[in-house]
């Protein structure tokens, strides 16, 4: 985050003015405020539900007692990595052999002609034109119609970070360039980030066969399996090193990536095929940084989190709710356990915070450190969630339970949409703080988190699947305040 004046552990990590209260909504035109993007879907949503599937956690991984694949995989040692890589590759090609002729006009899948497993630290190896040394990757190569994995940094890298399904959800992206190349549902001049997102969405077509039981070898939970999963995506994400999500190369932020996952989850193929330019160009939601001096960070401080508070009150103002006030200590409220480190107290309509632990949330992520944060706009999406509270209070809304939790997230998710400020001038923003390339993609790792309060009640307790919490945050970002109240009472 930065003002316009100024210039992961598994479980933890992953690596319309509301009711407005009550009157708003009925002069909507008057107070709501409209954000350019593309829509969710409407209507109510259902707190124990994901894409119409139960949220649940339970076991995700491999299946005991299923049989290994036998498929040919070029270099192998058949070590685990490799028996791993091979049973995903062939639950997916199982799929979409399944899938592929009723969603592309009964035509046949016909499986990759080569699977290939090197070593990036050996020496010698070419693959696709390019020598696979210091190659730590998995990839999809068209020229040679080949699936390609690196079994001695990446996968055993993945698997230690997120869990063995972070290898089938790699392999099965660069199956979806596969079933690009044979559905032709990109163009050869589509640029790179569409025929990213679009296999992102074909990896959460398989998953969503995944969930239902289907697959032979996995076996994957709504709640922390997909949550891991998404995580995935936000750890293989585009940086904003040079402050460019739309360049030539680009994969897509965090955000984009696990939103184009749930597309194909909720919708299938054919949403999938849908995927164009224009879409993804229209959703995106990071631009370049908008000032060459702009900070990334803005430091958990006093004078920072106050022009954090004084955004809220711009942003919030017509509600007409009174604004909380805010403690800088821990304090105790009556009738209420209260939450770290950011606690609402309706009582007295007081927002107290530990600054310590905010400025923990606030420290960059580390992949290796399952104690580091997750970078400074956690940090004060998790305050602005508290004083989301307070706004939800005075329209009489509940403050406990799965609904209140995502219309948080709904609400924290309108505030962000309204301080992005782009070169192309979509959004109109609020208030003198903005958002810097990068700052979604931390609340998005927070989302997907078990110990973040950005879609938390009041007590602190968040729905299981992170599927729904992003999906609440996102559709705030891109629709504004008028959704949640309604897609959440």
């Amino acid at each position: 985050m930065a003002a316009v004046s100024a210039g992961t552990g598994r479980s933890r990590r992953i690596v319309g003015v509301l009711l407005a209260l009550i009157s708003c909504v009925a002069l909507l035109g008057g107070c709501s405020r409209v954000i350019s993007g593309t829509p969710t879907t409407a209507g109510r949503a259902a707190t124990d539900d994901v894409a119409g599937l139960p949220a649940s956690n339970g076991p995700s991984g491999p299946k005991s007692g299923a049989q290994p694949s036998t498929l040919p995989v070029e270099g192998t040692d058949n070590g685990e990595m490799d028996r791993l890589a091979r049973d995903a590759v062939a639950d997916v090609q199982s799929y979409w052999r399944q899938r592929f002729p009723e969603s592309f006009d009964g035509k046949e899948f016909e499986p990759v002609k080569k699977l290939v497993s090197y070593d990036s630290g050996a020496p010698g190896g070419n693959l696709c034109g390019k020598s696979t040394q210091g190659a730590e990757n998995a990839f999809y190569c068209a020229q040679e119609d080949t699936v390609a994995w690196d079994r001695a940094q990446l996968l055993p890298q993945l698997r230690a970070s997120f869990g063995p399904m972070a290898v089938v959800t790699v392999l099965a992206h660069e199956m979806g360039h596969a079933v690009q190349a044979r559905a032709g549902t990109a163009p050869p001049d589509a640029p790179a980030i569409v025929l990213e997102q679009q296999a992102d969405c074909f990896t959460g077509t398989f998953f969503r066969h995944v969930a239902e039981g289907g697959a032979e070898h996995f076996q994957v939970s709504t709640g922390d399996g997909l949550n891991e999963v998404m995580g995935v995506l936000n750890y293989i994400r585009d940086t904003p090193a040079d402050g460019d999500f739309t360049g030539t190369g680009a994969h897509g932020s965090a955000f984009d990536r696990v939103t184009a996952f749930q597309d194909g989850f909720s919708g299938g193929p054919q949403r999938c095929a849908e995927l164009d330019a224009a879409e993804v160009k229209q959703r995106t939601t990071q631009f370049r940084f908008w000032k060459d001096d702009q900070e990334q960070d803005l430091p958990v401080d006093q004078r920072n989190l106050t022009q954090v508070r004084d955004s809220l009150r711009e942003v919030f103002r017509d509600t007409g709710a009174q604004p909380p006030q805010i403690v800088g200590e821990p304090r105790s409220c009556p009738g209420m356990r209260g939450t770290r480190p950011v606690s609402y107290c309706p009582a007295t309509n007081t927002v107290s915070l530990s600054m310590d632990g905010l400025q923990k949330i606030a420290n960059p992520p580390a992949k290796d450190d399952p104690n580091s944060g997750y970078g400074d706009f956690a940090a004060y999406a998790q305050f602005a969630s508290r004083y989301a509270l307070s706004v939800q209070r005075a329209a009489g809304l509940p403050l406990e339970g799965g609904n209140a939790g995502l219309r948080t997230a709904c609400m924290v998710g309108s505030w962000s949409g309204l301080l992005v400020e782009d070169p192309i001038g979509q959004r109109n923003p609020v208030g003198k703080l903005r958002i810097a390339p990068g700052d979604v993609d931390e609340g998005v790792a927070a989302l997907l988190g078990d110990d973040s309060l950005i879609a938390a009640g009041i007590n602190g307790e968040q729905v299981p699947a992170g599927f729904a919490r992003v999906e609440a945050f996102r559709t705030g970002f891109q629709q504004g305040f008028a959704p949640c109240s309604t897609r959440y009472p």
